[in-house]
């Protein structure tokens, strides 16, 4: 297999986090008025700096999407945060995959007692939750990715016989 296929899959946003955020925001713009006013000396200024620095990293951890890259039958998984900073996450070699079906199939009935740990690459959307496979990969990960058609098929032609879409 020659051919590379990527795929971008968007986070749920996660709302404890945007509110967050936006009280860091908030916070600074309050911190950084007082200290401009001359309230308490430095301390507000510095303390604005602070939260604003925060507020900027969980602004990053917001806006979150997965990019699924089959190369020559290895899967590589990166998490991309804000459409710039990129973080490779694993590369799974799908010549070590066990099986994979939809989440809920009964061919992983055997699996449930396995403990496994669980990664979870999806988009944790309550609507696209039928589009979540399962991939036991080496006996030791359970791992959940949402593929499209295309991958699907094409993760399909390295592993037939261990690749299900019941």
């Amino acid at each position: 297999m020659s051919e590379h296929i990527e795929l971008l899959v968007p986070v749920k946003t996660n709302t404890g986090l945007n509110l967050c955020k936006i009280l860091l925001w908030v916070v600074t713009v309050i911190l950084a008025l007082a200290g401009l006013v001359g309230i308490f000396g430095l301390i507000p200024i510095i303390l604005a700096i602070a939260t604003g620095i925060g507020a900027y990293f969980v602004g990053m951890r917001v806006d979150t999407e997965y990019e699924y890259a089959l190369t020559d039958k290895e899967l590589d998984v990166d998490i991309i945060y804000s459409k710039e900073r990129r973080k490779h996450i694993t590369t799974l070699d799908l010549n070590k995959l066990e099986l994979m079906a939809r989440a809920g199939s009964y061919r992983l009935d055997g699996q449930k007692n396995r403990e496994l740990k669980t990664e979870d690459y999806s988009s944790r959307e309550e609507s696209r939750k039928n589009d979540v496979f399962v991939m036991i990969y080496e006996g030791s990960r359970r791992i959940l990715i949402e593929p499209d058609e295309r991958l699907y098929k094409a993760i399909y032609s390295v592993a037939p016989s261990k690749v299900f879409k019941d």
